[in-house]
């Protein structure tokens, strides 16, 4: 019997509660401007791999 998406997603909501996890959404978004900008340089310098190495810059 295959796994239901919305199944998983109220375990993982109900162990986020039980723990007391809370979502660092002002961190994500800094992290995705951050990614974005550095692989919009990488693409104006070097094209379409200057994207890849300007994503991966920042790992």
């Amino acid at each position: 019997m295959p796994v239901r998406a919305d199944d998983v997603m109220t375990l993982l909501s109900h162990v986020a509660t039980v723990k007391g996890m809370k979502a660092a959404v002002s961190q994500s978004g800094r992290g995705a401007m951050l990614t974005g900008a550095s692989a919009f340089v990488g693409g104006m310098l070097g094209g379409p791999p200057g994207i890849a190495v300007g994503e991966c810059a920042l790992l």
